[in-house]
């Protein structure tokens, strides 16, 4: 039975628009608005044991092409089966934008009580995860051992950069039948998760904190994380070819639409792509012009991911947010887009004395910016300077709005 679902699968996808029938894409050709970035996601085959009625399929496509799941090297995802907490760090860890960083560890010294029970192949991660501050040191990890979902959300609000946020809501009253089973440590991690939107209850209105995590359910769950980590150096290089838009024209080898920036873009179609309308697979053929589309570009500049919604999403839906000081700023002029470059804090370590140096992110800023002072417009502060503490609000790699916030108090000495 198996067996003969996946090869349906697979004639669906190579059949139909869940790869446009594999439209051959000849090099790229395209309108190049300021924010095209170059992409470096992967059209990798389907994998043999996800259906084409997986409710998840989507997320584990979406995931594939990202490279945030790999499969167990045979051409399987084993859907179904319980995620571990080595492999959800692993994913978690990629989805991030970190796996050539934690690639590059060669000298691995795990701070856990049970190290030897780690997998080689994750030990790396593991140790960038404890270096990065999202998984406690000095514990006793279980690491092949069953992820349950008060785990693992903690885990990924603590990766997105949220604990301090988490911590304020440690005695919220959740909203959940059996919200007496969840530990009082892991309330306020739940609490920001079910506000994002990142994991919620079961429609019987449970949480079901202890129930163990699926691979599949894992892969729905970073994907809706994704677009709300901070946006740091990573998480741009992350981004870079994912583009949104709402579609204006659909060919057999290309397809136009217009950015949230107002700006044209044509992209050609790779060899191979999938299509997905909401969450199910599609065919090129159900795109219409005045859908939102969201895309994925290969090193070549080509579609290899198509998302299509049938209208295009509200801007909180796609946008991230970047935190910093002002280094540099060039204003925007009507025709053409500015530049700004930040300095965010660095993130401290728990087992840190001092904070490491701050990063710098660069970004593009739209023609038409739209520039606050603490949330409000105020027309007679149309500027931004150095040393302002900002905000960015940030879609396509191009920033649309700049919150400038109030300058910080200093203490007393």
């Amino acid at each position: 039975m198996k067996k003969t679902a996946s090869i349906l699968l697979a004639l669906t996808l190579a059949a139909t628009g869940a790869t446009g029938a594999y439209a051959q894409g000849d090099g790229p050709s395209r309108t190049m608005p300021a924010l095209d970035e170059i992409g470096h996601f992967k059209f990798n085959g389907h994998f043999h044991d996800v259906t084409k009625g997986d409710w998840a399929i989507r997320y584990i496509t979406e995931m594939n092409t990202k490279g945030v799941i790999k499969g167990d090297g045979y051409g399987q995802f084993r859907p179904s089966a319980n995620v571990s907490h080595e492999e959800a760090i692993t994913m978690t860890v990629r989805l991030m934008g970190l796996e050539e960083e934690a690639r590059a560890i060669t000298d691995i010294d795990l701070d856990l009580n049970d190290e030897a029970k780690v997998s080689a192949w994750a030990k790396a991660y593991i140790a960038l995860a404890q270096e990065k501050g999202f998984l406690d040191t000095g514990i006793t990890l279980d690491p092949q051992g069953h992820a349950d979902r008060e785990w693992i959300t903690r885990l990924v609000v603590r990766a997105m950069g949220l604990e301090a946020e988490a911590k304020a809501h440690m005695t919220d009253k959740l909203d959940f039948k059996d919200a007496k089973e969840i530990e009082a440590d892991y309330v306020g991690y739940i609490a920001v998760a079910a506000e994002q939107g990142i994991i919620n209850g079961y429609l019987d209105h449970t949480f079901q904190p202890n129930k163990p995590v699926k691979r599949n359910e894992l892969a729905a769950i970073l994907a809706r994380a994704e677009n709300r980590f901070e946006y740091d150096r990573d998480r741009q290089r992350q981004s870079q070819g994912q583009l949104h838009g709402t579609l204006t024209a659909v060919s057999d080898t290309s397809l136009t639409f217009r950015t949230p920036t107002g700006a044209t873009a044509t992209y050609k179609l790779s060899g191979s792509y999938y299509v997905f309308l909401g969450e199910k697979i599609a065919q090129l053929a159900d795109l219409k012009t005045g859908m939102g589309v969201r895309v994925l570009l290969n090193a070549q500049g080509q579609i290899v991911f198509i998302q299509a919604q049938p209208q295009a999403p509200k801007r909180e839906e796609i946008a991230t947010h970047a935190f910093g000081t002002v280094t540099a700023y060039t204003a925007p002029k009507a025709d053409a887009a500015g530049m700004i470059t930040i300095a965010q804090p660095a993130k401290k370590h728990p087992t840190e004395d001092k904070d490491k140096q701050p990063r710098t992110l660069t970004l593009s800023v739209a023609a038409d910016v739209k520039i606050l002072h603490n949330g409000e417009v105020d027309v007679l502060k149309q500027t931004v300077t150095v040393n302002d503490r900002v905000e960015l609000l940030i879609v396509n790699n191009t920033v649309l709005e700049v919150d400038v916030l109030p300058a910080l108090l200093k203490q007393p000495e």
